[in-house]
Formats: structure tokens, C-alpha cells, sequence
């Protein structure tokens, strides 16, 4: 389990995150989301044990932030994803991204060999086990950041923003290895994109350094919890009764709602002028 309890931190003299609190209990997804700015990376970094609080506690499976030692090993056993997996490579093939973390943390060569032909395979990456990973597709190189990370067995694994620099079929692959992990370790998976916040157990939002949740999926629509444009547009036409749905839909299927509307608006005109 990870855990903040009561964490506030600030950069300079401005509040970021304000007396914040969340639990992340073994086998969750939960996903967070919330405006540009409202503190995303700066949770996730914490979570992560990368920052530490200035004020209240971090935990990671009951070790906590105030005890520098203990907390740096446990810190071993959470991973995390960037949005931009360009910054996180360091090696010129793939195969050797993959091997560097089981290096760095004294992995028999005979395990590294092991573990590297497992996740080339798993990740549909022998064919690129050669190339450098910073001459990938956007898609490829998320993939190779995700099974660089989930090599070294991390028990926790945050995503922060993915998906945001993919194209949609990009975008589906990452979300379908995150849904495959989904029981085997505990995720927190950041995202602005609203098919991609409800796949989360628990789901939260940050605004203004304040966090909501863990909020239900039906509430979002309802409530108009998120003020994301997407959602706020959404949530709009959910009360003018244009879309009646409580999942959210990616923007194409919006489109062909809205264009739908429109017809129907259209037909109606046609028969009031010929009554």
C-alpha cells in the first residue's frame, strides 16, 4: 500500500498540494486527472517517493518518509512511466534498455537474459530489440519505457500522462497493457483523456492543489465534477438531453452523437414547415 496522509507541498513560496491525502491499496488502478498545472507530476513524484513531503507523511507499505533509510529501499519497489519516454532511455538498443535496470540492481546474467527474451516477447518487441529506442514510433517507445520499468517486478507502477504525445491506436495499446496488469500490481495511472480516467477502480481529480475522491463513474456527468473542456461540453449536453449515456465516450463517437442530434433537429423542422 502507498500512502499520503495529510501532505502539503509547495515550490517556492506558492502552494501546489494542499493537506492532501489518498491510499493506494495493493492490486488498484486508480486514475487521476485534472487541469494543466493543478500538481499531476508533483502526486505522482511523491507517490513515487521522488519528492519528498514538506509537510505530513509518505508511506510505502507502512515505511515512512520520515525514516530516510528504510524508505529509500521500499522507494525500489515503485516504478513509474513518464510522458515523454524519450527522457528515460539511456542506452542505444532496445534489448539494452531493457537489461540496464536489471544491471544497475545486481541481476545474474543468466536472470537478465532470461527476463530480457520474456519481455521482448511479451511487448511484441523482437524485431526492434536492435534499434535504439529513440528512433521508435511514439507507440514503440511508450512500450519499451512500460517494459523497461515492469522488468525489475516493481509492486507498484504510475503512468503519469502516457498517452498524451500518441495517436489513438497508440493511445489503445498503452491502455490495454495498463487493463492487463490491472490485480497483478497496484497502478495509478494520470490522464487527461476521459475513455482512459474511467478504467480506474477509484478515480480521482486535482484542482488547485485540493483532491477530490474516490469519485464514481456516474457522478462525473451528474456533478460535472471535472472541469476539463471534454468534460464540461459533455456534461452539457448530458443535461440538455442530447447525450444520455453515464460512460464517456471517445470525441469521434461524440461527433456522430452530436451530427445524430442535428438530424433529428432537422427533421423536425421539416415536418413543422409542412404542417
Amino acid at each position: 500500500m502507498i500512502e499520503l496522509q495529510n501532505v502539503s507541498f509547495r515550490y517556492e513560496e506558492k502552494p501546489l498540494l494542499r493537506d492532501l491525502s489518498i491510499r493506494i491499496n495493493d492490486g488498484e488502478l486508480v486514475t487521476l486527472t485534472g487541469p494543466n498545472g493543478s500538481g499531476k507530476t508533483t502526486l505522482a513524484l511523491l507517490l513515487a517517493g521522488i519528492l519528498q513531503p514538506q509537510e505530513g507523511e509518505a508511506m510505502i507499505d507502512g515505511i515512512k518518509s520520515s525514516k530516510p533509510k528504510e524508505f529509500e529501499a521500499k522507494r525500489r519497489d515503485v516504478g513509474i512511466v513518464f510522458e515523454n519516454p524519450d527522457n528515460q532511455f539511456i542506452t542505444t538498443s532496445v534489448e539494452r534498455e531493457l537489461a540496464f535496470g536489471l544491471e544497475n540492481v545486481g541481476i545474474q546474467r543468466e536472470e537478465i537474459r532470461k527476463r530480457v527474451e520474456e519481455s521482448l516477447k511479451r511487448f511484441s518487441l523482437e524485431d526492434l530489440r536492435f534499434r535504439s529506442p529513440h528512433t521508435l514510433s511514439g507507440g514503440e517507445k511508450q512500450k519499451v519505457a512500460i517494459a523497461s520499468i515492469l522488468i525489475l517486478a516493481p509492486r507498484y507502477l504510475i503512468f503519469d500522462e502516457p498517452t498524451i504525445y500518441l495517436d489513438p491506436p497508440s493511445r489503445r495499446t498503452v491502455l490495454e497493457i495498463v487493463q492487463s496488469l490491472k490485480g497483478t500490481i497496484s497502478i495509478i495511472f494520470i490522464s487527461q483523456f476521459p475513455s482512459e480516467i474511467i478504467v480506474g477502480d477509484k478515480i480521482y481529480f486535482l484542482t488547485e492543489g485540493i483532491l477530490e475522491g474516490p469519485i464514481r463513474k456516474e457522478e462525473i456527468l451528474r456533478k460535472n465534477l471535472f472541469k476539463i473542456p471534454f468534460l464540461s461540453f459533455l456534461h452539457v449536453l448530458h443535461e440538455e438531453g442530447i447525450y444520455e449515456e453515464t460512460d464517456i465516450p471517445e470525441p469521434d463517437a461524440l461527433c456522430d452523437v452530436i451530427e445524430t442530434h442535428k438530424k433529428k433537429i432537422s427533421y423536425r423542422k421539416t415536418q413543422k414547415n409542412n404542417v
